[in-house]
């Protein structure tokens, strides 16, 4: 098997598909910028879409290995994937202090973090990309969609582009609502601008129209028919699609409503305090002080505690039944490391024909 040095494969490929001199130079200059990333070490390699470095020096620790990228894109521009390291380095790298640290790729943005500290990026809300400022939160999602569409976890600059895919977010972080509507038919959407999309009342003109949809972290403020507003998820997604689920929830007991009478309702705001006034459908009014807002535009009041048992039963009997996969392992590759064994990412899946069995 006839072998290439990186720069000898690298004027092979410029003089075949770049006849520009430009280019060829800014491709050269890309290429020098990766292999800097792995340091210098004895001569590297390619050969059957591989990259060879034999000597690399891993920072922050300052550790000499091996490694073999694999080419994972060549257009618009090269792109690889760290497929082995010899030898293997540890997740989590202690630092004098004792702390842990973590250096991850940010699945979103596919910016490195290097020697971050573990608390901040199991933090489910915490912003612990230096780049684009994502979560341990958003991360999850696009690692649980990426894992189901293409079989793999991938970033999403390195993710093809599948524009037969067609997705809908429900208020989505705009972090990786631009990214996802570059690579898929998607859209993002909203309760309170346009576009619009009231989950509790859609209409028959989007049912099984999407491959995906995404719901994170809505599910809890949706102010009545929650029930309602999961089955017409599951209206909207073409028979093997999926939702890719977040909602605080515990990991035992019941599904807790806040606010269970909930019918004529208004936010009221008065000495700098605010009240939720309800008129229950039997005309008994009622009013609830001590209120719980999330983050975000629109309504964001928590009005709801799901339990782990709860949301797979409400996900089931919305015709989710294609199975149920909630996402529990870790994959700090992406700064996905979990403290705590519930609020994960679920993905409810709709069968792929009437009747047929969960997969």
């Amino acid at each position: 098997m006839t072998t290439l040095s990186v720069k000898r494969l690298l004027g092979r490929i410029l003089r075949l598909i770049v006849r520009d001199s430009r280019k060829q130079e800014a491709i050269k200059q890309w290429v020098r910028r990766v292999l800097s990333l792995f340091g210098k070490g004895k001569q590297s390699w390619f050969d059957n879409g591989h990259l060879y470095l034999p000597e690399v020096q891993i920072k922050p620790q300052g550790t000499i290995h091996s490694a073999v990228l694999r080419v994972i894109a060549v257009s618009p521009q090269y792109i690889f994937e760290l497929e082995q390291l010899d030898p293997p380095i540890p997740a989590y790298i202690p630092n004098e202090a004792g702390d842990r640290r973590l250096t991850f790729c940010c699945n979103i943005c596919g910016a490195t973090n290097t020697d971050v500290a573990l608390d901040l990026v199991s933090n489910r809300e915490a912003s612990s990309c230096k780049e684009c400022g994502s979560s341990l939160r958003v991360r999850s999602v696009i690692h649980a969609l990426t894992s189901e569409i293409f079989g793999d976890s991938l970033p999403l600059p390195s993710a093809p582009i599948s524009k037969s895919i067609r997705g809908v977010g429900m208020s989505d972080w705009e972090g990786y609502a631009k990214p996802l509507a570059r690579i898929f038919s998607y859209h993002n959407s909203f309760y309170h601008q346009e576009p619009r999309l009231d989950i509790t009342n859609v209409p028959e003109s989007e049912f099984e129209k999407y491959d995906f949809l995404i719901s994170s972290d809505v599910m809890e403020h949706v102010p009545k028919d929650v029930d309602k507003a999961f089955a017409f998820m599951a209206k909207m997604l073409k028979p093997g699609g999926f939702l890719v689920l977040t909602v605080p929830y515990k990991p035992d007991g019941d599904h807790e409503e806040f606010y269970p009478d909930l019918h004529e309702y208004r936010l009221i705001s008065t000495a700098g305090k605010t009240f939720l006034y309800n008129r229950t459908s039997e005309g008994i009014e009622q009013i609830y002080d001590n209120l719980v807002f999330h983050g975000g535009d629109g309504f964001t009041l928590f009005m709801r505690m799901f339990s782990e048992a709860g949301l797979i039963k409400i996900l089931e009997d919305s015709g989710f039944d294609g199975g149920i996969k909630i996402y529990r392992d870790d994959d700090p590759r992406y700064g996905i490391v979990w403290p705590i064994s519930w609020c994960l990412t679920i993905v409810a899946r709709k069968a792929q024909h009437a009747g047929s069995n969960p997969g």
